[in-house]
């Protein structure tokens, strides 16, 4: 209880129909994290993005850019969104964005816009309703490092990435999923 009391969850489908967090939250968030130390780790869950990605899908908080204000004094930040059903992988100053898997069904990519940090999930087969589909694990370490594995729904598809997602570090690294059997039998015929 006391782990989850400093959790701040950000809903951007409440804030009306231009999906942002609204005045309201933000004043929540900046009131919540005033006494909070700039340098201990600070996890926002949100529906949406907090960053523009391919403005014809709105696929963002319309408002990230304030809520990117209210979190500039912080060093450690990690933002965990879904909405796009897609892997994605963002940063913006010190903010990192990591996408959830979706658990139902996936989006293409965008055909333009999608982050440069990003590395794209390997599709075995886009028309097969499980494939790219699953949920993600996290865990903070004690050292205040935050791991992303990617799990699948398929068996024989498995997306992890372990690396770390939140600290200085290693700051540069990229959360990408993988094709952990190759020998499936459909994999060959869409390559």
């Amino acid at each position: 209880k006391e782990r989850m009391g400093h959790m701040a969850t950000l809903d951007g489908s409440v804030a009306g129909a231009w999906a942002g967090v609204g005045r309201d939250q933000l004043e929540w968030l900046s009131r919540t994290l005033s006494n909070w130390p700039k340098n201990k780790p600070v996890v926002i869950f949100s529906h949406n993005p907090l960053y523009e990605y391919y403005p014809p899908w709105n696929f963002w908080v319309r408002d990230w850019r304030e809520v990117q204000d209210v979190l500039k004094p912080f060093t450690n930040i990690t933002n965990i969104h879904g909405h796009t059903h897609q892997v994605l992988y963002n940063e913006i100053g010190k903010v990192r964005s990591i996408g959830m898997l979706a658990t139902a069904w996936t989006w293409p990519y965008a055909p333009e816009g999608v982050p440069a940090l990003t590395r794209c999930m390997e599709r075995v087969d886009p028309g097969d309703p499980f494939d790219g589909i699953g949920w993600s694990k996290l865990t903070m370490s004690a050292a205040e490092k935050i791991d992303n594995e990617y799990v699948m729904w398929r068996k024989d598809i498995l997306g992890e990435a372990p690396w770390d997602s939140g600290c200085a570090d290693n700051a540069n690294q990229i959360l990408s999923p993988r094709i952990a059997d190759r020998e499936w039998p459909y994999y060959g015929a869409y390559k």
